[in-house]
């Protein structure tokens, strides 16, 4: 195991072939193709969403989108116009068909934010890609995967190896359904961080980057000053034959940025404006962009007052959006979108409750001592109905699991909805429908758990398991021995239609949408009658406490060792190299009394 350090160099040869291929692709970044070559048909979207939250914060969510028509037969395959020059050789050079990137910092606060805009992300750096080829020859484009992504976002991805690898088989099940061959791997790293040099190559992926349109609004100083930051890239294949074109593919490239800010941070009251917020001007749309908009989402009854008046309005999951167009400027100057509240500002005790979501997932460590503990899990379903979740846990090799100490049992949730009684609070035990474990290997692999579970409608249903804690070499320690080890969080995926959803009803505070799968419809333009769309949840990380050696011993006692040496070796060489002569007293002092007369 090696220790992770923050942006630790590339030291392999794939690190190497890897920066090479980001340093051939770097130039032709927001170029334009040869005037010779016919530009492939590609496409460059913006949208910007915000929304109040219900605790006085702010929900930024950036999503800027490109699409490329995709075809093995076309010979300006490697010509690049919009598509972001990097990411297309790199799929190609590994051969990826569908490829994730995040990361996140901070925690997503369900009860307080309600749904996320997109499908939170744990704490950390995520990988996620599927790979065509042969077991080996995966695992090849996987190093080479992990080290080309590492140079080009300036991240410790290189650090993604077989110890920290799944490759899971149920929770990202409907990846696997998309028909086309390949292996789903994912690799985490919970200890990653994000910042301004993660934030820098990520923006100079889009056509005008920050110079106009909505990536202008991407100032760090005000990004960082946050309470969530998630940031990601997903690419993907996407058949266009619903578009006219029967047979048609096109590469789809998405780049997403969440971020929760609080406006008194920034001396703001009650009434602000965009560029207040983000400390800068509204710009104009991208030049390039087909499609540029900042759509505000408000709860019904929060009396926000939106100006200047949007360019349409409309719902998006039970919230009010009103769309403001920045395509329909006429070339003057955007006007600055400013938020006003009727009512006092929205705070935790308002009457405007956050909307929940159905499924919640929290983990947790027991256990004491350096020899043994276990793991906790509680997932809520807050929902009417009964929910099919699927469960995904992964534990390092060196916390050895015990299998046969998994527990499961499922009790009534005092949600609020209504009493719980003694006869329903008594927990039952519950039986995965499908499970798949995956054993750790020393040094190898880390240990993997998949259940297939069904949580009944208002429970609270509790996982436990129990582990053993391993003994690491003195090398395989971080540098911060004694903070423990960062273990990467638990994966809930759970599908999400527009039917079950509206089960729950507005009485209980429940959108009938997930935010992120109404967010994809509206975009993409995907009918939501009868839509699925699949919602993933990531639980918090934990710190697991190992046998930590006392690193002091060494230095106590090298210093204990060379003093000791130091003193005998002084007192032996002088021996060994000193001549001893007797010196005749009355000679020596006649020759003092010669010396003081003279």
């Amino acid at each position: 195991m090696r220790t992770q350090f923050p942006r630790a160099r590339l030291t392999s040869a794939a690190a190497v072939a890897a920066v090479a291929v980001a340093m051939l692709a770097a130039p032709a970044l927001g170029s334009n193709p040869p005037s010779s070559v016919a530009a492939p048909d590609e496409s460059f979207t913006e949208d910007l969403f915000l929304r109040p939250l219900a605790d006085g914060k702010v929900l930024l969510h950036f999503e800027f989108e490109f699409q490329r028509r995709h075809d093995e037969a076309n010979s300006t395959q490697h010509h690049y116009h919009l598509f972001p020059r990097q990411i297309g050789e790199i799929a190609l050079r590994y051969d990826v068909d569908e490829l994730h990137l995040s990361f996140t910092q901070g925690n997503w606060r369900e009860r307080q934010w309600g749904y996320p805009p997109v499908n939170s992300q744990g704490v950390g750096a995520e990988v996620r890609a599927r790979i065509r080829g042969s077991d080996d020859h995966i695992a090849a484009q996987w190093t080479g995967l992990t080290n080309a992504l590492s140079g080009v976002f300036c991240a410790s991805l290189n650090f993604i190896d077989d110890t920290n690898t799944v490759v899971p088989q149920m929770v990202f099940a409907e990846l696997q359904k998309s028909g086309r061959a390949g292996v789903l791997r994912q690799g985490y790293l919970p200890r990653e961080s994000v910042c301004t040099e993660n934030l820098t190559p990520w923006i100079k992926q889009l056509p005008c980057q920050s110079r106009s349109g909505i990536g202008a609004l991407l100032n760090p100083h005000r990004l960082y000053n946050m309470h969530f930051h998630s940031m990601s890239m997903s690419l993907e294949s996407v058949d266009l034959s619903d578009s006219g074109k029967p047979g048609a593919s096109a590469l789809r490239y998405t780049q997403q940025l969440s971020v929760v800010l609080d406006p008194r941070a920034f001396g703001l009251d009650d009434n602000w404006s965009l560029s207040e917020l983000m400390d800068t001007h509204v710009p104009h749309a991208c030049p390039v962009a087909d499609r540029s908009t900042v759509r505000v989402l408000a709860s019904p009854g929060s009396g926000l007052d939106v100006k200047p008046k949007a360019s349409s309005k409309t719902s998006l999951a039970g919230l009010d959006m009103h769309v403001f167009d920045m395509l329909k400027q006429n070339g003057k100057a955007p006007a600055d979108i400013e938020l006003r509240f009727n009512t006092p500002k929205l705070s935790a005790g308002s009457s405007v409750d956050p909307i929940q979501p159905a499924v919640a997932v929290h983990r947790f460590v027991t256990g004491h001592g350096g020899s043994s503990g276990g793991v906790e899990t509680t997932l809520t379903n807050r929902s009417d109905k009964p929910v099919d979740i699927l469960y995904l846990d992964s534990l390092p090799w060196y916390l050895r699991v015990y299998s046969h100490t998994l527990d499961i049992t499922a009790q009534k949730a005092d949600d609020g909805f209504e009493p719980v009684s003694a006869e329903l609070g008594m927990p039952v035990k519950l039986t995965p429908s499908a499970s798949l474990f995956t054993p750790a290997i020393d040094r190898g692999r880390p240990a993997t758990m998949e259940l297939a579970l069904t949580l009944p409608a208002h429970s609270r249903t509790t996982l436990r398991y129990s582990f053993d804690k391993g003994f690491l070499k003195y090398t395989e320690h971080p540098p911060d021995a004694n903070r423990g080890f960062n273990v990467g969080p638990a994966i809930v995926s759970y599908a999400s239609t527009a039917a079950s959803d509206q089960t729950s009803g507005k009485d209980h505070g429940y959108q009938p949408r997930p935010l992120a799968c109404a967010i994809k419809e509206t975009l993409h333009g995907e009918s939501s009658s009868s839509a699925q769309c699949t919602v993933r949840v990531y639980s918090e990380l934990f710190l697991a406490n190992m046998p930590t050696p006392d690193f002091s011993m060494p230095y106590n006692v090298i210093t204990f060792t060379c003093t000791i040496l130091a003193l005998f070796f002084g007192r032996i060489f002088n021996l060994l190299t000193r001549d001893f002569a007797v010196l005749d007293p009355v000679k020596k002092t006649s020759e003092k009394n010669e010396v003081s007369v003279d």
